[in-house]
C-alpha cells in the first residue's frame, strides 16, 4: 500500500480498516473507471484541434490509471 494513503498521519490501523470496509466499493469502482479508461481510446484525428484533445486524453488516462492502481492494492 503506498504511502500516500497514510499521508494525513492517519492512524495506520484505522484506514487499513476503513479501505477493508470500503473493499466491494472499491471494486465497483474500478470496473466503472476500466470502462471509462475503454471509452477514451477513440481516435479523432480528424479534429482541427487534434493536438490539444489528444493530450487531454493522455491526461485523463494517465489519471485514471493512478487512481487504478491506488485501488488496485487496497486488494
Amino acid at each position: 500500500m503506498q504511502a500516500i494513503w497514510f499521508a494525513n498521519n492517519d492512524d495506520k490501523e484505522k484506514v487499513k480498516q476503513d479501505i477493508a470496509l470500503a473493499h466491494n466499493a472499491f471494486k465497483r469502482l474500478s470496473v466503472i473507471l476500466n470502462n471509462k479508461l475503454k471509452e477514451n481510446t477513440t481516435k479523432s484525428y480528424d479534429k482541427a484541434s487534434w493536438p490539444f484533445y489528444q493530450a487531454d486524453t493522455l491526461g485523463w488516462n494517465r489519471a485514471l490509471t493512478e487512481v487504478l492502481k491506488l485501488i488496485k492494492e487496497t486488494d
